[in-house]
């Protein structure tokens, strides 16, 4: 009898490098694979597979294959493959990439780059795509005549009209359009349609993949001239599209991915925010079609996100609309990457590690893929518009200077609230913004309005003593937020630490009481009292929460159920609203004034931004800014709409004073449950690294508190690396940081942070 293990060729590399989720770290450990090579499956690097850790089974994706020459037989077997090439070697060399980068492990990118569940004990489906539903009219009852669609409610007769008339169609498609699927199941239950399951993979009737050139509207020259730039030059593979807001940088963006689809290629559409993927949703789809474009964002379920996953494995050409995570997306023939409002800092994960930048991760796939990066922001960041402006600049620049149609941009009008003050007005909202809320009725226009802080006031203080009502648990003041009955409580926007209001004062004992600050909530109730009749919504994560809450709210402000939208800085993030005329913004010295290295910078995207959603239909718009320093350098930036004159005079300030993006910066952050242990730990580091910065032009700066020294319980401290622009980081590796820290100690380590 012939053992079956002499069935295995023996120079087959059977012991394989598996990384394998342990708590919240990951180890590369070698598994033996000969127990599924006898099974008839030929074991690979990018496989997804089943082992043993410690006697619990895992997840863990083939990495590498070692020498043969193992000690196999001492090894744990590979107990089965759960999928076959889930990752390519490309791919994988993209993470190793981002590693890199980061100055974290491997692992820590696989598990932020793969769908949840791939690396932990969870076994994802090995099917196929969930399978949609789709509404198909019966020709037996329609042949019927009008006596059984006299039975239908009229809401029932339109749909079956629209099916008639189109065909099958996706039940979420319909959902998109209005119709509930309450009302597409009742059609069924009448027996006037069928419900079928379609295919795992095939597709719907979509439409042609680019649409004829008579179907699109007409390009603007600055439009067509961006176009024809891209074109002439191949070989150019990054580009800024710098163009003010209502320029039509979507339309650009639209038609260079037809160029790359109709190429087999496929795309990629980054955008900062989930509230602004339905808008860039639905222009995709009408489009290309529905089932050219996918979206991924954390809103998606652990499968739905694991079958756009597979999707985009299988290779044909798809355009991906997406947040920060899509920017991992394994698509083979990735062509053209687009990061739409560039400047936004949500591109920029802070926590947990890996602490990227989608633009970092977009440079990488770029120059390992070959494919092109274009940026797009009517606000660039200083670092883009350095790379535009400077000698050796790798980033070309293409500008849109008008609106569409020449429409003016909004005209500012800035309330000095010190004025206010002295005649007499001590309101949360101006003379002028009163004035001009209570006429949009009339007119038949909407407007914005952006509060700093959501809730209904920033703090709860005693006012006895002067002491705010503070988090147990942070280092902060508990936000007031109102039930729909009226009553308050407290909440913590870091921790969500939620609890009832306070009754006594428990550094001095009274019972008095007073919030202070505005947030969405108050200003909402303010509104209500001193303009009625305006119809107002509140947009913020309070009232966005669910699934598509963000897109359920927008489109209820769409469809003209409300005259004012109140919101944070999500409203300023890209949204086209055409009856909006009027943009405003309470209490913008809170943006001004942040003790921040980029707060004057963020400040006049912010502001401009918002000024942006005013005036894009065929009125012309305002923006009103309420502040207590008018004479701000970026107000005075943001009444004359001259952000390439701020960037020039931000750039010579930052020069001067060897500031970021003039050189390099790394912030180190440790976390702990008790402060002495944690700053001793930040300490150690700061010992440890000083060999290291000799002679290299780096410096160390603290440990110190964090500016928030405490967040959920946890004791945080930080110490800033300082030094030339484009050396590396002098840092060892992340595992022999870890091993000088106590256990409780938890550090992040983020290169080239935002928030400085």
């Amino acid at each position: 009898m012939v053992d079956p293990e002499d069935s295995v060729p023996r120079h087959d590399p059977l012991p394989l490098s598996v990384w394998v989720e342990a708590g919240r770290e990951g180890r590369c450990l070698t598994y033996d694979g000969r127990l599924c090579a006898l099974r008839g499956e030929t074991l690979a690097p990018g496989d997804v597979v089943r082992v043993r850790l410690r006697g619990r089974p895992h997840q863990g994706l083939v990495v590498a294959a070692e020498p043969a020459g193992l000690p196999a037989m001492a090894l744990e077997p590979v107990l089965e493959r759960i999928e076959a090439a889930a990752v390519t070697p490309a791919w994988h060399a993209l993470l190793a990439a981002v590693a890199q980068d980061c100055h974290t492990s491997p692992f820590q990118v696989l598990r932020t780059a793969l769908p949840s569940g791939w690396l932990g004990r969870r076994t994802p489906s090995a099917g196929g795509e969930r399978r949609r539903q789709v509404a198909v009219p019966r020709p037996e009852r329609s042949a019927a005549g009008s006596d059984a669609v006299a039975t239908l409610t009229p809401r029932q007769q339109a749909l079956l009209a629209a099916l008639r008339q189109s065909g099958p169609r996706p039940v979420a498609e319909l959902e998109r359009e209005g119709w509930s699927r309450a009302l597409v199941q009742a059609l069924a239950r009448e027996g006037m349609i069928t419900i079928e399951a379609q295919a795992p993979g095939s597709a719907t009737p979509a439409g042609p993949l680019v649409p004829p050139a008579a179907a699109l509207p007409p390009l603007t020259p600055a439009q067509a001239d961006a176009l024809a730039a891209m074109a002439a030059d191949p070989q150019q593979r990054e580009w800024l599209l710098w163009g003010v807001t209502g320029s039509g940088k979507t339309e650009v963006y639209l038609r260079s991915a037809a160029e790359h689809l109709a190429a087999d290629r496929s795309v990629l559409l980054l955008t900062p925010e989930i509230g602004l993927v339905p808008q860039l949703l639905e222009r995709s789809r009408r489009r290309f079609g529905e089932n050219a474009v996918l979206a991924f964002h954390s809103g998606l379920t652990d499968s739905e996100r694991t079958q756009v996953w597979r999707r985009c494995r299988r290779g044909a050409p798809l355009l991906v609309v997406g947040t920060r995570s899509a920017i991992f997306l394994p698509l083979p023939q990735l062509g053209l990457i687009v990061l739409d409002e560039e400047h936004d800092g949500s591109y920029k994960q802070e926590s947990p590690m890996p602490c990227y930048h989608t633009a970092t991760v977009a440079r990488r796939r770029v120059q390992l893929e070959g494919c092109r990066l274009l940026l797009g922001s009517a606000t660039p960041r200083l670092e883009s518009w350095r790379r535009c402006v400077e000698p050796g600049g790798d980033l070309r620049l293409l500008q849109l200077p008008s609106r569409i149609e020449d429409r003016p941009l909004p005209r500012v009008l800035v309330v000095d609230m010190r004025g206010e003050l002295a005649d007499g007005h001590r309101r949360l909202l101006s003379r002028p913004l009163l004035d001009r809320l209570a006429g949009l009725p009339d007119r038949g226009e909407q407007a914005v309005v952006l509060v700093p802080r959501r809730g209904y006031s920033t703090f709860l203080s005693c006012r006895s003593c002067g002491e705010a009502v503070p988090c147990p648990h942070c280092d902060v003041s508990l936000t007031v937020h109102r039930r729909r009955d009226g009553s308050s409580w407290l909440r913590c926007h870091w921790c969500d630490h939620r609890q009832e209001v306070e009754t006594r004062c428990g550094h001095c004992g009274s019972t008095a009481f007073r919030p202070f600050g505005a947030g969405t909530q108050r200003v909402v109730d303010q509104l209500a009292l001193e303009l009625e009749g305006l119809r107002l919504l509140r947009f913020d994560r309070d009232s966005t929460r669910g699934r598509d809450g963000h897109q359920r709210l927008l489109q209820c402000f769409a469809d003209g159920e409300a005259d004012v939208l109140v919101g944070t800085q999500m409203l300023a993030k890209g949204m086209d609203l055409p009856r909006v005329t009027l943009a405003a913004v309470l209490a913008a010295d809170g943006q001004l004034h942040r003790p921040d290295l980029r707060a004057a910078e963020e400040a006049l995207q912010l502001l401009l931004q918002l000024a942006g959603r005013a005036g894009r239909g065929e009125r012309p718009g305002e923006v009103i800014v309420q502040t207590y320093s008018p004479e701000h350098r970026v107000i005075r930036h943001l009444v004359d709409g001259r952000y390439g004159r701020f960037l020039e005079d931000e750039a010579a300030l930052r020069r001067q004073a060897g500031l970021v993006p003039f050189a390099r910066a790394c912030l180190l952050r440790f976390a702990g449950p008790q402060a002495s242990v944690t700053a001793s730990a930040a300490t150690g580091i700061r010992t440890l690294l000083e060999p290291r910065l000799v002679g290299t032009g780096w410096q160390a700066i603290g440990p110190a508190p964090a500016p928030r020294s405490r967040i959920a319980g946890l004791s945080r401290w930080q110490l800033l690396l300082h030094g030339p622009d484009g050396s590396p980081l002098p840092l060892p590796p992340e595992a022999d940081l870890r091993r000088s820290l106590p256990r409780a100690v938890h550090l992040t380590i983020d290169p080239d942070p935002l928030e400085l």
